[in-house]
C-alpha cells in the first residue's frame, strides 16, 4: 500500500495549563467530521485528544503555563494524525490491558482509555520531552 503524502498541516500551541485541552480537541472532532466520520467517531477522536493533551499539561510540563503543548494535526489517506509533544522529562509508556488498572495507584486509565478510542497510538519519549501520537481512521458513514 502506498501512503499519500500529508495534506495540509494545522500547528497549534497551548499553555500547559488546564482549561486549555479543549481547543486541541474541538479540532480534531472537526475534523475528523469533515472527513466524513460519524459522530461517535469525531467525539471519540476529541475524547482522545483531550486526555493527551491533559497528560501533556500535567506529566510532562508539569501544569505550569510558561510550557507549551504543540500539537500538530494533518490528514494522511483516509487518517487523522493528531501529534501532541512536550517538553518533559519523558516516559515509558504503560498502557494497562485490562480495566481497572491494576497499578497500586491506579494511574493509566488515561493511556487505557486513548488506546481504546483510537486506530493506533505510538509514543516516542525523549531527554526532553515526548510526542504522542494518534491515527483516527475515518471509515465514512455513507
Amino acid at each position: 500500500m502506498t501512503t499519500n503524502p500529508p495534506t495540509e498541516k494545522v500547528h497549534l500551541s497551548i499553555p500547559a495549563t488546564f482549561g486549555y485541552e479543549d481547543m486541541p480537541a474541538a479540532v480534531a472532532q472537526v475534523w475528523v467530521t469533515n472527513m466524513g466520520a460519524s459522530k461517535e467517531k469525531a467525539d471519540k477522536a476529541k475524547l482522545a485528544v483531550m486526555e493527551i493533551c491533559l497528560n501533556a499539561i500535567e506529566h510532562g510540563s508539569g501544569n505550569n503555563p510558561a510550557n507549551v503543548v504543540n500539537i500538530d494535526l494533518f490528514e494522511q489517506d483516509d487518517t487523522l494524525v493528531i501529534e501532541v509533544s512536550d517538553t518533559g522529562k519523558g516516559f515509558t509508556p504503560a498502557i494497562p490491558k485490562a480495566f481497572p488498572p491494576t497499578q497500586a495507584n491506579r494511574r493509566g486509565f488515561g493511556l487505557f482509555m486513548v488506546y481504546k478510542l483510537v486506530d493506533a497510538l505510538e509514543f516516542s519519549s525523549f531527554d526532553k520531552g515526548t510526542l504522542v501520537r494518534m491515527k483516527i481512521k475515518t471509515e465514512t458513514t455513507a
